[in-house]
C-alpha cells in the first residue's frame, strides 16, 4: 500500500477522534477539491477521487476514472483513504463502500470514520534505506547488553522500522534502554525507544515481521543529523534517475 504503514502502526496521538473535528477535516478536503487516493484489496488496487460530501449520515466520494477498479471497489469490505493537503497526511479507513446514484451521477458512500490520522510531514516522512550495506541499529537493555542488531528498513526523525525473520523477542510497548545508530564518522544517534508495533508481513514457516520503534528523548542535534542523512540519500537517488 502506498501508505508506509497501516493504522495499527500509527501512534494514538496522531488520531482525531471527535466527530466535529473529523467532519471538519473531511469537509475541508471536499471544499478544496483535494485529490484523495483510495486503496483497497490490500493496496493492490486504487482509485483517485474527490470527496463530494461529508455529513453525519456518511461520506460520499466520486467514482474513479477506471471502470474496472470501480467494480472491484464495490466488492471490497474496506478501503484506506489517503490525501496530503499542504504536505499534511490525512488518512482514514472506510468500511463496505457502496455505489449509488448521487445527484443523477454515480458515486460511492461509506460511513463517517470513527477516527482520522492527521500528521505533519516531518512526523511521517520515512525513507526506505538501501538494502546493500544497510544502516543498522543496535538495541541495548537496561544492563547495557545487546538485545538485537538489525538492518534498518526505513527511517524518519520520529523513529525507524526493521524487518526480521522469525517471531521477534520484543513486543509492543517494550521500552528500549538505548538505540545506537552510526550515520557517519561524526554522527551517532543515541536515545531511548518504545516498540510501537510488531506486524507479521509474510506468512511462511519462519514468518517475516516488521517492527516499528519510536525515538524517545531524541536530542535536537541528532534530529538534524537524521534529516540530513535522509536528504543526502534522496539526493544520491535522484542523481541515478534518468534525465
Amino acid at each position: 500500500m502506498s501508505a508506509s504503514f497501516s493504522n495499527d502502526e500509527i501512534e494514538d496521538k496522531f488520531f482525531l477522534l471527535g466527530q466535529r473535528e473529523i467532519l471538519g477535516i473531511l469537509n475541508d478536503l471536499s471544499h478544496r477539491r483535494e485529490p484523495v487516493t483510495v486503496y483497497f484489496n490490500e493496496g493492490r488496487e486504487f482509485i483517485v477521487t474527490l470527496i463530494l460530501s461529508a455529513r453525519d449520515d456518511g461520506l460520499v466520494f466520486d467514482i474513479g476514472g477506471d471502470a474496472r477498479a470501480n467494480k472491484l471497489l464495490e466488492k471490497a469490505s474496506s478501503c484506506v483513504f489517503l490525501a496530503r493537503p499542504d504536505g499534511i497526511r490525512v488518512q482514514f479507513t472506510g468500511l463496505n463502500p457502496q455505489r449509488f446514484s448521487w445527484g443523477n451521477q454515480d458515486a460511492f458512500w461509506v460511513p463517517i470514520p470513527a477516527r482520522v490520522v492527521r500528521m505533519q510531514r516531518r512526523e511521517y516522512f520515512r525513507n526506505e534505506l538501501p538494502i546493500v550495506d544497510p544502516l543498522k541499529v543496535r538495541l541495548y537493555d537496561e544492563k547495557g547488553e545487546t538485545l538485537a542488531y538489525w538492518p534498518i528498513f526505513d527511517l524518519c526523525v520520529g523513529g525507524l522500522s526493521v524487518q526480521v525473520s522469525g517471531p521477534p523477542e520484543v513486543k509492543v510497548q517494550d521500552h528500549i534502554a538505548k538505540l545506537h545508530i552510526v550515520l557517519g564518522i561524526r554522527n551517532v544517534v543515541r536515545c531511548e525507544g518504545i516498540v510501537r508495533h510488531v506486524t507479521q508481513i509474510e506468512k511462511s514457516r519462519q514468518g517475516k515481521y516488521r517492527i516499528g520503534i519510536s525515538f524517545q528523548g531524541l536530542p535536537h542535534e541528532m534530529d538534524v543529523a537524521i534529516q540530513r542523512h535522509i536528504n543526502q540519500l534522496e539526493y544520491e537517488r535522484r542523481k541515478l534517475l534518468p534525465k
